[in-house]
């Protein structure tokens, strides 16, 4: 029976349990919010965040997943009328910017700073307008690595990121944008990097391996990782 309860609210998370394509919720991000490192990883799909939402509010609340791996936000906004607008949900949480932050080898990242905010505020206009309430979510901390557990940079060079003093202090400048967005806009906001560095005892590559949030990629979430992000919206009281 237990077996049976977790497929079927598995199935509600991948939008097979809500009538009239209508959902409470929508988590809409990359691929921390869709949990893609989970099948590679062997992660128990339960343990993904917005799952272990739908199992904790079963009855109460339906939360579609609409993460997509490796998107960024020029991206999503192609998407958006049919992954949320048309699902009708009171509440859409959006977590982007690890896609959009990564610097390619011309030197300019995949989605300029400028750029990054109009497709925030283009997600939050849209759903406001739908009649939903965004939530913002910053992004988790990178773990840059080095020596033998290269981790971000064994996939991303490390000398494009020099300028802005590393990846992990140059994907939170792209925090600081989600943060901006959410007090102009006076939106909530779930500072999930600030969570995590809190739950790691701090910011460093040490810091944050030791404390096993975050998987080899270095971008990634593990199921202890994403436990916090799923804490802090339960906390939060924005699914009541």
């Amino acid at each position: 029976m237990k077996k049976l309860f977790v497929i079927i609210c598995l199935l509600l998370a991948a939008g097979c349990g809500a009538g009239n394509n209508e959902y409470n919720a929508v988590a809409f991000g990359d691929s921390n919010t869709r949990g893609a490192n989970y099948p590679i990883r062997d992660y128990p799909e339960n343990e993904k965040w917005v799952n272990l939402l739908n199992l904790s509010q079963q009855g109460k609340v339906t939360i579609y997943n609409a993460g997509i791996g490796g998107e960024t936000t020029e991206d999503a906004r192609k998407r958006l009328e049919k992954d949320v607008l048309n699902r009708h949900p009171e509440t859409v949480f959006i977590m982007f910017g690890t896609n959009d932050a990564v610097v390619l080898q011309s030197g300019e990242p995949r989605v300029e700073k400028k750029r990054f905010e109009a497709n925030l505020l283009y997600f939050i206009d849209e759903i406001r307008k739908n009649g939903g309430h965004p939530v913002l979510i910053t992004c988790l901390p990178i773990v840059e690595g080095n020596g033998k557990d290269k981790l971000y940079y064994s996939r991303y060079e490390k000398i494009y990121y020099d300028a802005g003093k590393g990846a992990r202090n140059w994907h939170n400048s792209y925090n600081d944008i989600v943060r901006e967005i959410a007090k102009r806009e006076q939106l909530p906001l779930i500072d999930h990097w600030r969570n995590m560095v809190r739950a790691a005892g701090g910011d460093t590559d040490s810091d944050l391996i030791a404390s096993g949030l975050i998987d080899p990629s270095g971008n990634h979430m593990t199921p202890k990782g994403a436990r916090i992000l799923y804490q802090a919206i339960l906390d939060s009281g924005l699914l009541k």
